[in-house]
């Protein structure tokens, strides 16, 4: 399975996508919620449960580095156990989502892809972007593990943001590698090299799968 990009390059996107975003978004809550004294008791709620939610994601991603860096399955099991609180104590919430994308990551690595993708698949039903980007990238990813090469290519065939685009691409190729288009597979992944570039991000991983299909090709 195409190994899943690291939690900072996926904050590097989410900035970005917010940067493009955010404005319009944040104006449309500002007018839905209703005035200025309802917008400022709104904030001061927002505040107290986002510092309670971050402080608990925080817990969480400590962990879960302690598991993933030490292989410490007591540190997984706490990781997992605080993606379990964060999601009932905020569920609807981004970090709920978030933690959503934990617990699909904990299964993956685990050896259990049927729960990952169950995981993944509800956020990409249900999520707003920028987590539904996320998460159908890497529900395809995970199809791609379990042999569903046309059930990955469904939702990465459209790119759905330009911040993504490198990693839908690279599924998209891992996809019509696995179906044996291996001429689409490296064209997919130059695309995505040349995305990944655009972005500022490491194409070298996908620049060695597209001379790999060449040298292929040669031999």
């Amino acid at each position: 399975m195409t190994e899943l990009r690291t939690d900072e390059e996926q904050t590097e996107m989410l900035k970005r996508w917010w940067a493009e975003n955010g404005k319009s978004t944040l104006l449309s809550v500002v007018l839905v919620a209703g005035g200025w004294i309802g917008w400022n008791f709104y904030q001061d709620q927002q505040q107290a449960t986002g510092e309670a939610a971050s402080a608990l994601y925080a817990s969480m991603t400590e962990k879960a580095a302690q598991a993933s860096s030490t292989a410490n399955d007591a540190a997984m099991q706490e990781a997992v156990a605080l993606a379990e609180q964060l999601r009932k104590d905020f569920n609807g919430s981004s970090y709920s989502q978030f933690a959503t994308l934990f617990l699909a990551r904990f299964a993956a690595e685990s050896g259990d892809l049927d729960s990952a993708a169950k995981e993944l698949r509800g956020l990409a039903d249900s999520a707003e972007a920028p987590i539904n980007y996320m998460a159908r990238v890497r529900l395809a990813n995970v199809l791609i593990a379990q042999n569903d090469a046309d059930g990955a290519l469904a939702l990465v065939s459209k790119v759905d943001d330009p911040a993504y685009a490198s990693q839908y691409l690279e599924a998209k190729g891992d996809a019509l590698y696995q179906k044996g288009d291996n001429q689409g597979a490296r064209a997919a992944y130059l695309e995505a090299v040349d995305a990944a570039t655009e972005l500022g991000l490491d194409s070298q991983p996908l620049k060695r799968k597209a001379d790999f299909l060449v040298a292929a090709e040669d031999a």
